[in-house]
């Protein structure tokens, strides 16, 4: 079996675009503590939930799909060992930043976060704790037919989405319960969404833009018995129209190279860019500036910053990446070719 090496376009550009919309919640959320009326902007992001975990976490699936072929030992150290690593540095980093800058996004005393963070991921670094999981629960059930892990997960989904999943009151693992599902779905069909961006035209993405605002409508019109389901629907439903789009964006160059410049360095926006927001927002006045200008300044701020960071320490590894002699020791094991897929049906 001959290892993939080049990276697909259209996912670093999906991917690139749910970065942007998880920094921009982050802003926002951000200046709504500190007093700003943001009015429809709070819709706005209320609704952008639908697509912006799930696309992130279905896109991560697409790039993980080689990894569980691994043995586990080479899972752990193509990936895990970089998660795991990433998790409790930058949680250190968060414990010391947070001791001084203020963080009202999160009840939780930075010293006791990090403390429990090893067996209590709390807000801000959730998603690489959930990758975690995501991946032992992928070469876990790797053997297993496809459809089965997906209907175990769509079911986790919608229980989560209910919000029947019991969570000990820390809302993380609410998330961290409904988006597995959409992980498992890059990483077990990750050929399906490569088809689907091969096929993807400029028409399609004209109706598949309209298919989330669409959707969205349909949404609030459901019963609320049946809101749960719907959650999970709607979401895979805006994913797929995601793709679609990004797969049409990835070939017009001006607009897809920042996209999937920020796409292939996620890492360093993702850890960096609360820091940032922190200091930031209750700098500047509120009300200083129409809502809409400062969360978007704030926005490409906080991504501009980090990727200019991360070009200063790309040489000094161990910043947005393992440390050099820990990568020097797993190099053989994460370099071994995947086992083959187990020829079981899809369905």
């Amino acid at each position: 079996m001959v290892v993939q090496k080049t990276r697909l376009t259209w996912a670093d550009v999906a991917r690139g675009a749910a970065m942007v919309l998880v920094v921009f919640a982050h802003a926002l959320q951000l200046m709504d503590a500190y007093g700003w009326r943001t009015g429809a902007l709070d819709t706005v992001n209320l609704y952008l939930t639908v697509l912006r975990m799930p696309l992130f976490f279905l896109v991560s699936g697409i790039f993980a799909a080689t990894a569980i072929q691994r043995t586990w030992r080479g899972l752990f150290a193509s990936r895990l060992a970089l998660l795991i690593y990433l998790y409790l540095l930058w949680s250190v980093v968060r414990a010391l930043w947070f001791s001084v800058v203020p963080w009202p996004l999160n009840e939780t005393p930075p010293w006791v976060a990090l403390l429990i963070a090893p067996v209590w991921p709390t807000a801000g670094l959730w998603f690489l704790y959930a990758l975690v999981l995501y991946l032992l629960l992928a070469k876990a059930t790797a053997t297993w037919p496809t459809w089965a892990p997906l209907a175990l997960t769509g079911a986790l989904s919608v229980a989560a989405a209910y919000d029947v999943v019991p969570t000990g009151g820390n809302g993380v693992w609410r998330s961290v319960a409904m988006y597995a599902f959409f992980f498992l779905l890059g990483a077990r069909l990750s050929q399906v969404w490569t088809s689907l961006a091969a096929r993807a035209t400029l028409m399609k993405a004209v109706g598949a833009a309209l298919v989330v605002p669409l959707s969205v409508v349909a949404f609030t019109l459901l019963p609320v018995p049946l809101r749960g389901i719907g959650r999970t629907s709607l979401s895979l439903l805006c994913v797929i129209a995601c793709l679609i789009v990004a797969a049409v964006v990835a070939r017009w160059t001006p607009l897809a190279r920042p996209l999937r410049y920020v796409g292939e360095r996620t890492i360093a926006v993702y850890v960096v860019h609360p820091l940032l927001l922190a200091a930031l927002v209750p700098a500047l006045p509120v009300g200083s500036t129409p809502a809409v200008v400062a969360v978007v300044v704030l926005t490409a701020v906080a991504v501009v910053v980090p990727l200019l960071l991360r070009r200063v320490l790309v040489r000094a590894s161990g910043f947005f990446d393992l440390p050099a002699p820990l990568v020097r020791r797993l190099a053989p094991y994460a370099e071994r070719a995947p086992r083959p897929r187990s020829p079981l049906p899809a369905d």
